[in-house]
Parts: C-alpha cells; sequence; structure tokens
C-alpha cells in the first residue's frame, strides 16, 4: 500500500525528531523506527486500529507519546498528522479540509 503524508504530518514529525535530537541522538533513530514500525503495521491492516470516525483511523506508538492519525484510501494511505498526546485533541483537524 502506498502512503502520502500530509504537509502538516510532515512537520509533525520533523518537529518530534529535532525535540528528541536535543536530548539524545540514539533517541532520534528510535523514534524512527517505531514510526517505520507503525507504517509497516498499518500498511499490513489499516481497518485494524481504532477508528476515530470519517474514516480515520490512530495508531498510538509504543514508546514515544505520539499517535499516527491516518485514513486509509482505496490506492493509498494518508497520513494526517503525528499528534502529540499532550497537544490539544483535534489541532489537526484543519487539514482535512485543505489536504495539507
Amino acid at each position: 500500500m502506498r502512503f502520502r503524508q500530509l504537509r502538516g504530518a510532515i512537520r509533525d514529525l520533523d518537529e518530534a525528531l529535532v525535540h528528541y535530537a536535543r536530548i539524545h541522538a540514539t533517541l532520534v533513530r528510535s523514534l524512527a523506527d517505531e514510526v517505520g514500525v507503525a507504517r509497516q503495521r498499518i500498511g499490513e491492516q489499516p481497518d485494524a486500529w481504532h477508528p476515530l470516525g470519517a474514516g480515520l483511523r490512530r495508531y498510538v506508538l509504543r514508546r514515544f507519546p505520539y499517535t499516527i492519525i491516518y485514513r486509509a484510501d482505496p490506492e493509498e494511505i494518508v497520513i494526517v498528522a503525528y499528534a502529540h498526546q499532550r497537544r490539544r485533541p483535534g489541532f489537526w483537524r484543519n487539514r482535512l479540509r485543505t489536504d495539507e
């Protein structure tokens, strides 16, 4: 299954990687690895993760306080956000209208 990330999601992940790089370099690799595993699992079973409504689902990372918000379309999986679990809920909803 093909993946596409909205620009806002790319920014979310970049910000998280920069944050963890300031703490320790190995955390960057750990976060990147965990996101890679999550994407693989989502790609293998896109409908297996918790539904949010409106065709959206969420996958909660195990080691880091982030949730991947995505939509599984027939041809692709669209990652809408890498949402920090303590950030204001639903901050990413405007991205659905703008496809940012």
